[in-house]
C-alpha cells in the first residue's frame, strides 16, 4: 500500500495549516454502526483509499467485505470469492470459522469476473444483503477511468439503499490541470455548473464546488454522513493546493475533509 499519511485542517492560528492524524478512520470521524455500509464516489484514488480503510478496520477487529457497484481491478494478495449472488458469499463464509470467531479482523473481497483483469459488482439487491455477513461493507460506487475528478451523469453514482456513509474522493493533481485531461465527464461542467472548461485549468474553488454539490460528488448522499477525501497530497505543493480547496469548501465542509498521501515522496 506504500507509505500512508493522513491530514486534516488545523483551524488554530491565523494561517491555515494541516495536522497529521494517526489513522484514516480517526480522521474521517464517521460514527461506527452495526452492519455499516460505506460507499466511495468521485475520482482520484477510491480503490486505494477503500483498501486502506479496510485494513484499518480489520486491525480494529472488524469483519470487512469489499465490493463494487461498478468495476475495480482484481486485487492482488487479497482473499477473493467470485460471486454474482449474496447467497454464494454466505455459503463460502460458512466454512470460514475464523470469520465468525470475533478474535481477529477479516477482509473478504467479492464480485464477478469482468474483462481486462477487473471485478464487477453483483446486482444492487444482492449487494444490499452483503452487509448482513459483515461488520462493515465497503463499496466502490463510482467509476472515473482513473482520473482525479469526476462530474457524474444521470444514474451515477450507484449507492446501496442501506448506505450509512459516503466518502467523496478527488485527486489533488487535478488542481491547475486541464479539464479535458483530468476530469471525467468534463463536458458536463457547462450544463451542470455553467462553467466554460475547454482548454481551461481546474481551480480549487471549482474542485470544491464539485465535491460538495448534490449534482457533483455528493450526488445521492444528501441525507447520509458525507466526508470529502483529497488524495495525492504527496508534497508541499499538493498540500498547499489541498488547503486552498479546504478553504473554498467553507467551514461546514472543511471540518469533514481529509487529505491523504499513499505514495509520499
Amino acid at each position: 500500500m506504500g507509505l500512508k499519511k493522513v491530514y486534516t485542517l488545523n483551524a488554530c492560528g491565523e494561517k491555515p495549516a494541516v495536522a497529521r492524524r494517526g489513522s484514516l478512520w480517526e480522521a474521517l470521524g464517521l460514527p461506527l454502526k452495526d452492519h455499516m455500509v460505506i460507499c466511495f464516489t468521485g475520482g482520484g484514488g477510491k480503490t486505494t483509499t477503500m483498501f486502506s480503510l479496510a485494513d484499518e478496520l480489520a486491525a480494529m477487529g472488524k469483519r470487512v467485505i469489499v465490493t463494487t457497484s461498478t468495476h475495480i481491478f482484481y486485487p492482488e494478495n487479497r482473499e477473493v470469492v467470485l460471486a454474482d449472488r449474496a447467497e454464494t458469499v454466505k455459503d463460502y463464509l460458512k466454512d470460514r470459522k475464523e470469520w465468525y470467531s470475533g478474535r481477529t479482523g477479516q477482509i473478504l473481497v467479492t464480485g464477478q469476473t469482468a474483462l481486462h483483469g477487473k471485478l464487477k459488482g453483483m446486482a444492487p439487491q444482492e449487494m444490499d444483503q452483503l452487509s448482513c455477513f459483515s461488520d462493515v461493507l465497503l463499496v466502490e460506487a463510482d467509476g472515473a477511468k482513473r482520473l482525479p475528478l469526476k462530474i457524474p451523469r444521470e444514474g451515477e453514482p450507484v449507492l446501496l439503499k442501506g448506505t450509512h456513509g459516503v466518502i467523496g474522493c478527488a485527486g489533488l493533481d487535478a488542481i491547475g490541470s486541464l479539464w479535458e485531461e483530468t476530469c471525467f465527464r468534463w463536458e458536463l461542467a457547462e450544463a451542470v455548473f455553467g462553467w466554460k472548461t475547454e482548454k481551461e485549468l481546474i481551480t480549487p474553488d471549482q474542485a470544491a464546488r464539485i465535491l460538495v454539490s448534490a449534482q457533483g460528488t455528493r450526488k445521492g448522499a444528501e441525507s447520509m454522513d458525507y466526508r470529502i477525501l483529497l488524495n495525492k497530497a504527496d508534497n508541499e505543493n499538493r498540500l498547499s493546493d489541498g488547503i486552498r480547496v479546504m478553504e473554498c469548501l467553507g467551514e461546514e465542509w472543511a471540518g469533514r475533509c481529509v487529505m491523504t498521501s499513499f505514495f509520499a515522496s
